[in-house]
């Protein structure tokens, strides 16, 4: 009780450091691709609090930062993580507050990426600060990593990683938002890029040639019927799988028969589903267009391959970080799933380690224009983060 109490006020204590920690990575503009100076700052961060660092670049200007607080004491590994990289801001005239200049106001630190997890990555920092500066008497170990190339499916940072042996602990939290949920599921994802073929001529005469664009606005008519017919599936815990047809390209110039066009395709899975499935009912769409139009020349690749995964309520991670959130905040916390791909499904799917999320951002509000996320909650996650590092790694 009394390192619980300790705890507890040192990370209240830290209010306006986690605000100004908030802050300053907010502004990093640390769009992917763009994640060096950010994962230098946080290198820096961890130095600081005397945890051993190591950087592992998947390309240069790509880190990937490991930040190691080894007990010397027998006790399991404790992984928590969190990604560096974020979407872009979009639309400037959309943001009430410009995207990087991380404002406070009404409580909220607002700007891209407050949701979108700088506001994990801060919960944390302040607690593995917080729970070092008390002199926590943990046993085992406690492994940070924080990831590049998250938002584009993790290429260069959690797969790479678990790759070359970086994944080894027996039980793990990832920042991703939740609104203060423990989440213990994603849906799977795939990425498709969907490409049709025609023939250029003056757009005088479009009989001389075949129109990409033609093509293509015909599958995704059947692609929209396709994604009606996934919403009569259904799962009781993740709800309904998806397609959306995100991006779409093509042509040269409006008085030339489009020769070329191309859509982005994000699909989304639920339990029982499989890729293969899912790409042969999209692929049967664009056959069952071949019937009626025979010129139709279309080619499906996949870009993006996210595999989903559920945890069971009664897996020990999901039970000790309830009764963490529980300690904190007096009442047991929801349980929920994420529809979105995270860092999660690799540290389950590759690792095999037992993983949930939990951080303070609106999930529904992640990647909007207008981001923003409520000082108070930032600070109560991180006492969640804090008491999960307490009940995993100090015996009882």
């Amino acid at each position: 009780m009394a390192a619980h109490l300790a705890l507890m006020s040192e990370i209240e204590d830290a209010r306006n450091d986690a605000v100004s920690l908030l802050r300053t990575l907010v502004r990093f503009p640390s769009i992917t691709g763009g994640e060096a100076e950010i994962g230098a700052f946080v290198a820096g961060y961890c130095r600081d609090m005397g945890l051993v660092v190591e950087i592992v670049e998947a390309e240069p200007g790509r880190p990937n930062v490991i930040a190691t607080w080894e007990s010397g004491r027998p006790g399991p590994t404790l992984l928590l993580n969190d990604h560096l990289d974020i979407v872009p801001p979009g639309p400037l005239e959309n943001w009430r507050y410009p995207p990087f200049d991380a404002i406070v106001a009404d409580g909220h630190v607002h700007g891209r990426g407050t949701i979108d997890t700088k506001s994990g990555l801060t919960t944390l920092l302040i607690a593995v600060r917080a729970a070092r500066a008390i002199g926590l008497p943990i046993a085992g170990k406690l492994v940070a990593i924080f990831t590049c190339d998250e938002e584009t499916g993790g290429k260069l940072g959690m797969q790479l990683l678990a790759r070359n042996g970086y994944l080894k602990a027996d039980l793990a939290v990832v920042a991703e938002p939740t609104t203060l949920r423990i989440e213990i599921a994603t849906k799977a994802r795939i990425g498709l890029e969907i490409t049709t073929v025609g023939k250029a001529t003056h757009g005088a005469r479009p009989w001389l040639g075949h129109n990409a664009i033609g093509d293509m606005a015909r599958i995704v008519a059947g692609l929209q019927d396709l994604a009606d017919r996934l919403g009569h599936r259904h799962h009781p815990r993740m709800g309904r799988p998806s397609l959306n047809v995100g991006t779409i390209e093509g042509g040269t110039v409006p008085n030339m028969v489009p020769n070329w066009c191309r859509i982005g395709v994000d699909r989304r899975l639920i339990p029982g589903e499989t890729k293969e499935q899912a790409i042969a009912e999209i692929e049967g769409v664009i056959e069952g267009l071949r019937g009626q139009y025979p010129k139709l020349d279309a080619a499906v690749a996949e870009l993006i391959w996210w595999p989903g995964y559920m945890l069971d309520e009664g897996e020990p991670i999901v039970t000790i970080a309830a009764g963490a959130f529980e300690k904190v905040v007096g009442r047991r916390p929801e349980i929920g799933v994420k529809d979105a791909g995270t860092d999660a499904s690799w540290i389950r799917s590759l690792a095999g380690i037992p993983v949930v999320m939990f951080s303070p951002g609106n999930g529904l509000s992640a990647m909007n224009a207008n981001e923003s996320v409520s000082i108070d909650d930032v600070v109560l996650a991180a006492k969640v983060i804090g008491q999960i590092i307490a009940d995993v790694l100090v015996k009882q």
